[in-house]
């Protein structure tokens, strides 16, 4: 029987896709094919790539140390806020010149073509192109152009992948699902800690001081409206994808105290992956008895 993982997305919000996978994993359910979009196509790459969730997990954890933050740098573009160069780096960093197709178990990961409003759906040709496609939120990133086509965030068309795994012969579904909307509560003064000044920091006075500070406490500032609307709209749209798109067992993790950037939490949002798949894990293992006897008495 195939396995297969859609990973949702949701910017850090997604390192719980980690902890999720290795509880997964701990109980013997490894993915014949993953699908991720945004956040869940750079982690189920590297999961793919890797071969092992606990080398992912060490890579993620890195980032409370820093190591994300230099690409983070912005260089304000007509097309995007943070430096196209330094992300494409960064993927490269990851990926090399890999190839989906040479993969050990397929992957799919959906962009946004945003000239003719359609999914484009990768499962060939540069896994690096195709990752930084898929993570390419409006506004905060620039456009990948292929061809004729700019792609962004394949979130904003399909936010947790389940049909492609379906179409591809996926007999038992598991969808993870990282995004509850974060409400925008009144701004309050803060002390800021050491590892979210130094984030602030590398996001330069245009980000820190124009955009993310705010100029009056109450008032949210452009960044977090934008990304509280994102959130809103992709909730909507993941009850009714999934609402069609039915997956056999959906792993839920509630995230709306966690900010989209809060990369600097990853130890803390992993746990939290790792806590909601226990908590279903009983459930994911009664629907996978349930479809291996289906798949037998259909065979």
């Amino acid at each position: 029987m195939k396995t297969g993982i859609a990973l949702g997305g949701g910017g850090a919000k997604g390192l719980a896709h980690i902890g999720v996978l290795k509880v997964l994993q701990e109980y013997g359910i490894v993915p014949d094919m993953i699908s991720g979009t945004s956040i869940g196509a750079l982690i189920g790459a590297l999961y793919v790539l890797r071969g092992d969730i606990h080398a992912v997990e060490e890579f993620a954890l890195g980032f409370e140390n820093s190591n994300l933050y230099p690409y983070l740098a912005p260089r304000p573009s007509s097309s995007g806020l943070i430096s196209e160069k330094r992300i494409r780096g960064f993927l490269h960093g990851l990926f090399g010149n890999r190839r989906i197709q040479d993969l050990e178990r397929p992957f799919y990961c959906p962009a946004c073509d945003i000239r003719r409003g359609r999914e484009v759906m990768f499962n060939r040709g540069s896994l690096q192109q195709a990752v930084r496609a898929s993570i390419s939120v409006p506004v905060i990133f620039k456009p990948v152009r292929l061809g004729r086509s700019y792609l962004v965030d394949g979130g904003l068309i399909n936010p947790v992948p389940v049909d492609v795994l379906k179409n591809n012969g996926s007999d038992f579904t598991i969808a993870v699902n990282v995004i509850t909307a974060r409400p925008l509560r009144p701004r309050r003064r803060k002390k800021v800690n050491a590892k979210e000044k130094l984030l602030l920091a590398r996001l330069d006075e245009f980000l820190s001081r124009k955009l993310l500070a705010g100029h009056v406490d109450e008032e949210p500032n452009v960044i977090e409206t934008f990304l509280a609307t994102m959130e809103i709209m992709q909730e909507k749209l993941i009850a009714a994808r999934l609402g069609n798109d039915v997956p056999d067992a959906i792993i839920h993790i509630e995230t709306s105290d966690i900010k989209m950037f809060e990369f600097y939490r990853p130890a803390e949002i992993i746990r939290r992956g790792e806590q909601a798949a226990r908590r279903e894990i009983e459930t994911v293992l009664k629907n996978q008895r349930r479809c291996q006897a289906a798949q037998k008495k259909g065979g």
